[in-house]
């Protein structure tokens, strides 16, 4: 299987010219992740947007686990999705084999399902490689087995992350596989399972992305014929629009917490290497509304495209590391301006840095994302459209820096 054919051009063509809302019509969908910030959003518009068949949504709990979870994050529209009558909760455990399902679940799957959508990860940067691996590679291949005996499947759709090529310098990286020299996938996954080493864990950006890089090495390697597309998000930013704006956990848009991390760091310098061949922040700090990421799935979904495509800024609006640190500043209150940090920039690589640009080491790297395969979405109007302005990016990135001050006013407020 080629890891970036183009989608057939007659389905483009019947996405663009026909719509694709009849195409899920006849879609059973099996989701995983279903209450985390992508799973959610992709659940709210198959439940509500669009006119799917079934929902199969995986749960590790009781269902009213899950509903507490939705309430929680989408409130005003938990009560219409349950009301939909269309999801069908299913619970497993994605570390186990076959999920850990009842065979006569299994069996039901096999027999309807049509779509496998798998959002389910643990994004813990600095976890150990075991336990990055078994979260976030082992449950993708085992996924993918079982996907295999899906009779009438369309499609597979995988998240990755962008940074699965972290490894590269900075640059273009395009919507291909990129391999290391001496790498052998099935090897290396047996020693980092057994002694939760690898040699190549220091040329990523976290163990995060070398799991998700090697899950799609093994999964093409593994399943050559499974209609597979992988989805390599770059970093989510809330909702632009979808469950509504500003969607979406603190804890799944890092460019928030980034900036929350900034703004505590009262009164000192911030030290930060600047990307290569620059004196300043000049890069762009890859984002995209975590709706868009989601629209980006179904409307491939519709296409049945495979392969590889990213999905970043490339498809909104780009931000670079200085935008993001004067959005931050000129957006203070007049007496906590006066104690924001000092940022200096340093072209020397060795200089030690501040901790937040330890732990967010992406910040000062220059990857231009390719999302060429993508361009045709921004055709697409509708529930599950990609089209958007700068006044639409600037005003939501000025409501989320507003939203972080008025939080930590609040909280120091509360300790008074």
């Amino acid at each position: 299987m080629s890891l970036f054919p183009a989608p057939a051009s007659s389905r483009t063509d019947e996405v663009l010219q026909r719509g694709y809302a009849r195409i899920f019509e006849s879609h059973t969908v099996f989701l995983t992740g279903c209450t985390g910030s992508l799973g959610g959003c992709l659940l709210y518009k198959l439940a509500l947007r669009l006119p799917t068949r079934k929902i199969f949504a995986l749960i590790r709990d009781k269902p009213q686990t899950a509903i507490d979870k939705w309430r929680k994050f989408m409130p005003d529209q938990t009560e219409a999705i349950l009301a939909s009558k269309k999801v069908e909760f299913v619970i497993g455990d994605i570390k186990a084999l076959n999920f850990g399902l009842e065979p006569a679940v299994l069996e039901q799957l096999q027999s309807q399902v049509t779509l496998v959508i798998h959002t389910a990860a643990k994004i813990a940067l600095e976890a150990h490689l075991r336990d990055s691996f078994e979260n976030n590679c082992l449950p993708s291949l085992e996924l993918a087995r079982i996907s295999s005996k899906f009779r009438k499947l369309k499609l597979l759709i995988q998240l990755s992350t962008a940074y699965v090529n972290s490894f590269l310098p900075d640059g273009p990286v395009l919507e291909r596989p990129y391999t290391l020299a001496d790498e052998d996938p099935e090897d290396e996954l047996a020693s980092i399972l057994t002694h939760d080493t690898s040699p190549h864990a220091g040329q990523f950006a976290s163990s995060y992305g070398l799991a998700k890089y090697m899950m799609e090495r093994l999964l093409v390697k593994r399943y050559p014929q499974l209609p597979v597309l992988l989805v390599r998000p770059t970093i989510f930013a809330p909702a632009l629009r979808e469950p509504y704006p500003m969607y979406g956990p603190e804890d799944s848009t890092p460019l928030t917490k980034f900036g929350r991390f900034i703004i505590a760091d009262r009164g000192g310098t911030q030290v930060w290497h600047s990307t290569a061949g620059y004196k300043t922040g000049v890069n762009v700090i890859d984002e995209i509304p975590v709706d868009f990421v989601a629209n980006a799935c179904l409307l491939h979904a519709a296409a049945r495209t495979t392969g590889i495509v990213q999905v970043g800024s490339e498809l909104y609006e780009p931000q670079t590391f200085d935008q993001f640190i004067e959005l931050v500043i000129s957006n203070a209150p007049p007496d906590i301006r006066r104690e924001l940090p000092t940022f200096v920039f340093t072209e020397d690589q060795s200089a030690p840095q501040c901790f937040v640009a330890e732990l967010v080491a992406v910040a000062s790297r220059n990857w231009l994302f390719d999302c060429g395969r993508s361009y045709w979405l921004k055709q697409v109007g509708g529930p599950l459209s990609l089209r958007s302005c700068t006044h639409q990016a600037e005003s939501m990135n000025v409501a989320r820096i507003r939203h972080i001050y008025d939080t930590i006013a609040e909280k120091e407020k509360a300790r008074l």
